[in-house]
Order: C-alpha cells, then structure tokens, then sequence
C-alpha cells in the first residue's frame, strides 16, 4: 500500500475551451480548419482525441497549438501529460518545466511534474506535489502522503493523511484508503476501528464519507476474518469505487466458502532473493474486468522476464484457479508504465531494460492481446472449482432450454453519466432478426446493469437473465454473468466495455462474436485474440 492513492492521473489546466466528451471532435477539427492559427481551438481538440483514445493524434493537435503560440502554457502542459502516458518520463519533465517557466504558480503543473518525477525521483516528486499543495490544489495532499509513504516515512504518512481530512479539496476517499492500509500495516487494528467508527458522521473536505468509512471498516472484519460482519456493513451501500467494489465482493466470497466450511488460503510470501513486482492498484482502482485485464499485462510481462509477481488480496485472485505470492514488503510505486510495460512484453531490439522491485500502478492494459498468448492467458483464468454450485446452473439451463446459447451484453448504469457510448438494443435486434433462423435451436441469454429495459427490447426473442436461471448470489451476481458469456455459442458484447470484451476472450467455445459499430450503428463480427 505504498503507491500514491490519488485517484486523477493528472491535474487538468484548460485554456478556452474545456471539452468534456469526444463526441465534440468533429466540431473542434472544423474549427482548427477555419481557424488554424487558434492555439485554444487545437488545444481543445487535442484534449477531446485524448479523450477518445486517440493519443498520437492528441499530441500533434497539441503541438499544433504550440506552434500557434508558444508561450500557450496548458499546451505545453497537456502534452507533458501526454509523454507521461506515453511512458516518457524525462520528456515528460521536460515539457512540464517548460509549462512551469511560463507559469511558476501554476499549482496544476507543480502536481503533474510530481507524477512524471515519482518513478525516477521520488524526492523531488514530494517537493513537487508539496509547492502544488502550497499553491492550493487539495488533491496534492494524498499525493504528499503517498510519497511519503514511498519514502519509508510511514508515520509523516499517517499523519498528513489525518491533518488533510479537514482540508477543502482533499481526496478524502483516497486519504481514508491510504490510512486503513497504513494502519492495518502496522497492525493498528484496534486504533483503526476507533478512528473509522469516530470519522463516520464527521464532514470532511467539506462532506461525510459513511461509505468509504464502512468499507475500511470491513476491511478490518476481513483482516480479523470475520468476513460475515465485513458483508453484513457492505450490504446496503450503493457504490462503484473500487476498493468498496473489493472489498464487498471478497467479503461475500468468504461467506459463500465459510458456509462450506472452507477457507481460500493464500501461499507464503515468497522468500527468494530474486526480483519482484507487484500493482497494489489491483485491489483499489477499477472493477473486476479492469483488475483482470490489468493482471494479464502483469503476468504476462513477469513470467516473460523471471520475476515474482506479488497481488495484494483481489477480487480475481480469489475467483480465478491463481496462487500469486502476496506482498512481501511495499515497493517504491511505477505509475504510467502501461507503454513501458507493453514494450517489455513484446520484446524486440528496441525493448527498454526491465523494470524490477516496483509497484507498477493502474492503468495497465495490453494495446494488443495477441492469438500467440490466448491459451495462457485461458489457462491462467479459470473459475476456482469450488464456484461451480453458483455457476453452472445457469449454464446447464440454459443447454436444456436450447441447442446454441447467444449471450448479450448491454451495459447501462454508470456508462449514461460518465458519457460512454451506450449501445443500442435496437442494433442488436435487427442483428438477431437475421441470424435467428440461421441458428439451431437458439436460447437467448442477457446480461445488463438495466434488465428490465433490455428485456422489453429483447421481448420477440423470450430471453433470459440470471434472475431466471441461478441460484442468488448476492452482489456477486455479475461473476455469474461472466461465467454465462464465456461459456456461449454466440457473444455480443457492449461497446467500451471491458467486461465482456474479457468474457469474450475468456470463451472457449464460441463460434461467432460480434460488437457494435458506433460509427455504422450496426453490429459487426471482431475477433476477441488478433493474429
């Protein structure tokens, strides 16, 4: 739990324009063509390709916007972002020491120079993120603490993190995170549950925090294994963040085995002197898909160089057949190592020096999963035998009712506020219309976070959800839904969602998959493993 807990990868500084959703890219790229000298016209751009995955270009219409002014100072520092997601680290400073030059009070860019400095100087990334905090930006505070924390100074660490709580802009999510770790590291059990309990009903930054800390408190039923308290102050929450997304699914796991009489025991830590890694962010950043797919990259790079990987307790460590050391000891933290990371996987003459005893932070995905390291990873992510009795029933139904399953997901929820792209049910109906008569016998199956809504769309079909076909399995109904889609004939997944996009290529079985086409507004067949 060393890593910096902060949840934004970078503070945002916008000159103009602020764009908020890629869908503005059209209008933003005529802009630039009527007006190309416009420094904030190719900056908002820049920022909107980003937005939309479109890196290379991102950078471009950044250093565009440059080109048209120089002295623009949230280009030079968005591109410095950039680099840093590129995993340009010394660029990254560079550009970022520019920004500062035009800009020294600028609090944004001390913040961002203290990401690009933490994997390679972490000294100066703490007095990086403290001129930011100075300054007045509250998120610098958790970093502060993190980096403390990376340094050995533990206690400063524990500290701050208190202090902060009171402060306005403080990531108190983050802050109460950061200290449950810190203090269950030390064995503080007992402090740890008076502090909790004290900090329920108290505004801090400006507001009370009953979930986040209810989650820390459950943490602690799971370190004294008393997963069924940890379950039972879980139960009524509402919420997505990830480390209450691990916290309340491990809980409920261990339930499910306690009622066995069973227990998942982890192996010892490994003991040999030989080089490690580890990604604390996989118990904390992200949800299930998110983790898992992260997982991939880490073993994958791992097993390619001859290091221990080491997992912090995990949703997919306690689901999948994995026997992962856990911690050993807190490594200084590796963030934006997602290039980095995929260039040591891939290998090659122009392949960077491995990176060793570090604590390689999120986000961490492959750009490309390869048919090369499809059975690997197959063979690496299978449920636990023990899961059966909650998994199979829904699959063995759904055989009976039919000779070909055709699994959907359509992902709703929390996609509608952030602004994702919603898949239409209407495409995959007209995709179905046509392919129905085609299929032996065929069974619909839907997975949705809206089933109601699905369900009336999906009506001609006679579909079928989990509520129809297994056992309940409280809040970790969204791993019998994996299940179903990796189990299929046929799987649709949802655009920009990473749970079914894994479900796919996770599924043995199946002959056909296709997703939607946002541009077309059709669906389409891909292929889960590229050659």
């Amino acid at each position: 739990m060393g890593a910096p807990r902060g949840r934004s990868a970078a503070a945002s500084l916008h000159g103009g324009a602020i764009v908020r959703s890629a869908a503005s890219i059209p209008a933003l790229e005529r802009a630039t063509r009527l007006n190309p000298g416009s420094a904030e016209a190719h900056h908002a751009l820049g920022l909107a390709l980003r937005q939309a995955g479109r890196l290379d270009e991102a950078q471009d219409s950044l250093r565009r916007a440059i080109r048209a002014e120089p002295g623009f100072l949230p280009a030079h520092m968005n591109l410095g972002n950039g680099l840093l997601d590129e995993g340009a680290h010394a660029e990254a400073r560079a550009r970022l020491g520019l920004a500062l030059a035009l800009g020294p009070a600028t609090p944004e860019c001390w913040y961002n120079l203290g990401n690009a400095s933490q994997g390679d100087d972490p000294e100066g990334a703490l007095r990086a993120y403290e001129r930011a905090a100075q300054l007045g930006l509250g998120l610098a505070h958790t970093r502060i603490a993190g980096m403390l924390d990376a340094l050995g100074r533990q206690g400063e660490a524990e500290d701050l993190l208190l202090d902060s709580l009171s402060l306005p802009e403080t990531d108190a999510a983050s802050a109460i995170e950061h200290l449950s770790g810190l203090l269950v590291r030390r064995g503080a059990l007992g402090p740890a549950r008076a502090l909790f309990t004290h900090l329920m009903d108290m505004p801090l930054a400006g507001r009370t925090y009953p979930a986040e800390c209810l989650t820390a408190l459950a943490a602690l039923d799971l370190q004294e294994n008393a997963p069924d308290a940890a379950a039972a102050r879980l139960a009524r929450i509402q919420g997505d963040h990830g480390w209450f997304f691990t916290i309340r699914s491990l809980a409920m796991l261990r339930v499910t085995l306690a009622g066995r009489g069973l227990r998942l025991r982890r192996p010892s830590p490994d003991s040999r002197p030989v080089p490690r890694i580890t990604s604390s962010s996989l118990a904390s950043r992200g949800r299930f898909a998110h983790n898992v797919l992260e997982y991939i990259l880490l073993r994958l790079y791992a097993e390619t160089h001859g290091l221990v990987l080491e997992t912090p307790d995990w949703v997919g460590g306690a689901f999948f057949t994995l026997d992962d050391p856990p911690q050993s000891r807190p490594l200084p933290p590796l963030p934006f190592a997602r290039n980095l990371l995929n260039g040591l996987v891939a290998g090659g003459a122009a392949a960077p020096a491995p990176v060793l005893d570090r604590d390689i932070l999120s986000p961490l995905f492959l750009f490309d999963h390869k048919e090369s390291q499809r059975e690997r990873v197959q063979s690496w992510l299978r449920p636990r035998p023990v899961w059966a009795p909650w998994l199979d029933p829904a699959v063995e139904r759904l055989r009976a009712e039919g000779a070909t399953v055709v699994a959907l997901h359509l992902r709703r929820g929390d996609f509608v506020p952030l602004g994702y792209p919603i898949t239409d049910a209407a495409w995959y109906v007209d995709w179905l219309r046509a392919l129905w008569p085609q299929l032996d016998r065929p069974v619909l199956y839907l997975a949705s976070d809206d089933l109601p809504a699905v369900r009336r769309d999906f009506a001609e079909f006679r579909p079928l959800a989990r509520e129809d076909l297994a056992p309940d399995w409280p809040h970790l109904e969204y791993l019998q839904d994996f299940h179903v889609l990796t189990q299929a004939d046929v799987v649709g997944i949802s655009a920009a969602s990473g749970f079914s996009q894994l479900a796919a290529r996770l599924n043995r079985r199946a002959r056909i998959f296709v997703e939607p086409d946002m541009m077309a507004r059709r669906i389409r067949p891909f292929r889960p493993w590229t050659p």
